[in-house]
């Protein structure tokens, strides 16, 4: 039984693991961020205090757990360890081999794994810069993944989030290489911050509308992202047809445009969309019959993932 603790920038999640079984999980509102403002002790104190949070809920003493496996944020400069990244094809051995224990006294009397995010290079000055590219825990979430497929072909895995990753896995399940975008945050930079704001409100759908999805992102592909943007305006004032929510779904769909675009034409033949809702479902909307086959994750398989690519990877690790 172990403990993963995937760290971000503004979460951090606790969850029990016991051979391949979730039994429980907690997540805490601090995340590296937090560190970075207040110091390490905001983040050293809410990976104890949730770690015996878990212990307490399922009557377990520190005994009982193997170790604590961290992977994320959590792991970078500004996290609880500055674990170096190993460089791509990486897959559960090579992130195996990297994984660092470190003794974090002031949390637990357990060993403490940190699972190594993975980059592209080896010499940034060696590669142009579209090659150069860095993940820190969605490693770990795509171990996890591939665990719940049980499929042994080339896949492209799609990860939106606050950042997209695209990350293209070779059939023997390591990672070959990936890309990342911003679309998340210029999604909510753009409907937060901009003069959209007025027209979007505060809304924040679990579920964009398809058809103002498919919309946003077809207008996109004609006259570009920024004209794309400034047509929710337009519509919010003189068409007056569409909600708030609906206008939102516009705004992912121009935004994601580019990320699609660059999926579909990169010939990936078997596609995975994992992450979580809006973003899961807009983007298995837009990819379509598009794809030549399209995988999408379940909300759980998505929602465990870490947790159990954690496991996996510190499951015949050597803790001497």
């Amino acid at each position: 039984m172990i403990i993963a603790v995937d760290g971000g920038t503004t979460n951090t999640r606790l969850t029990l693991v016991n051979d391949g079984r979730v039994v429980d999980r907690i997540k805490c509102r601090v995340g590296v961020r937090d560190a970075l403002r207040s110091g390490r002790g905001t983040l050293t104190e809410a990976v104890r205090d949730g770690i015996g949070r878990l212990l307490e809920r399922n009557k377990l003493t520190v005994q009982d757990i193997r170790l604590a496996a961290f992977s994320g944020m959590i792991g970078s400069e500004n996290g609880l360890a500055a674990i170096e990244h190993i460089t791509a094809p990486a897959g559960i051995d090579e992130l195996r081999r990297g994984s660092v224990k470190i003794q974090l006294p002031g949390i637990a009397d357990l060993p403490f794994i940190f699972i190594p995010g993975v980059k592209t290079f080896t010499d940034p000055l060696e590669k142009p810069l579209g090659e150069l590219d860095i993940m820190r825990g969605e490693e770990t979430e795509l171990m996890g993944i591939l665990s719940s497929l049980n499929i042994s072909e080339p896949l492209t895995v799609l990860l939106p989030g606050s950042h997209m990753k695209i990350v293209d896995i070779e059939a023997s399940g390591r990672i070959t290489a990936f890309r990342t975008s911003l679309s998340g945050e210029l999604i909510r930079a753009a409907a937060e911050n901009t003069i959209l704001s007025q027209s979007l409100g505060d809304v924040y759908p679990t579920h964009a509308d398809e058809n103002y999805l498919r919309q946003g992102y077809e207008y996109a592909e004609r006259r570009g992202i920024n004209e794309a943007l400034f047509k929710i305006r337009v519509q919010a004032n003189f068409i007056k047809k569409a909600d708030a929510a609906q206008l939102y779904a516009f705004l992912m769909g121009a935004i994601l445009r580019d990320d699609v675009r660059s999926v579909l034409d990169s010939g990936a033949e078997t596609i995975v969309v994992g992450g979580s809702d809006p973003f899961r479902s807009a983007l298995a909307e837009l990819i379509g019959e598009s794809a030549g086959r399209l995988i999408v994750l379940s909300d759980e398989s998505a929602e465990q993932a870490s947790a159990i690519g954690a496991e996996l990877i510190c499951r015949d690790l050597t803790l001497e």
